[in-house]
């Protein structure tokens, strides 16, 4: 489990003028803390963490003396520029089952030489004790084959009897299909179809 150091900030302070420093606004939240605790982090270590950690992974926070079992809830980023600008992480309680998603991991993609790989779900949604987290789930797709279909019940994470599944169990992961491939005389139907023509509402006088 990773350690992150964070320094508490002052609520009136805009995550602009943080960002602005190179200093990334936190918040710390869970239903046995008096109150949520305003956080700050330098935005190079928060890059860091996310590099090898995702939504769903657990992470002790460390507070100068206070030290908390978190799970990170949501990193928001500025839309299309995808600079990071806030993250949210929820207090643990060791004992104590808790919801959290497992982020689901391709790999072995360019092995495929047949049809087109679909992946259909980035995240799985399960119920378990902190202890028993898991926040990434591994799938192997090179012996996939056209017309293959990958669900969550057939994943590890489904046979865990440590953790309950909220994703229903036939919800498909990935799946391999195989491209249409047109004739010449569907090509030459499909550029014959004359397109529907516009209606207006207003008639020309």
């Amino acid at each position: 489990m990773v350690t992150l150091n964070f320094e508490k900030r002052e609520k009136n302070l805009k995550g602009r003028q943080l960002r602005n420093k190179g200093i990334i606004p936190a918040v710390l939240y869970g239903k046995h803390l008096e109150e949520s605790v305003c956080l700050q982090l330098p935005v190079h270590e928060a890059e860091r963490f996310l590099q090898y950690n995702f939504i769903g992974s657990k992470v002790e926070i460390v507070i100068g003396k206070e030290k908390y079992m978190a799970v990170l809830k949501e990193a928001t980023y500025t839309p299309g520029a995808n600079k990071l600008e806030h993250l949210s992480f929820q207090a643990l309680v060791a004992g104590e089952v808790t919801r959290s998603v497992a982020r689901v991991i391709i790999s072995g993609r360019e092995r495929i030489r047949e049809g087109v790989l679909i992946h259909m779900l980035d995240e799985i949604t399960y119920s378990a004790l902190p202890a028993d987290f898991v926040d990434r789930v591994e799938v192997d797709v090179s012996q996939m084959k056209p017309g293959d279909v990958l669900t969550v019940e057939e994943l590890d994470i489904a046979k865990n009897e440590k953790i309950e599944l909220v994703t229903p169990p036939d919800s498909v992961v990935v799946t391999v299909t195989v491209p249409k491939v047109y004739t010449e005389d569907e090509e030459a139907e499909a550029a014959d179809v004359e397109e529907p023509a516009l209606v207006s509402d207003k008639e020309e006088d």
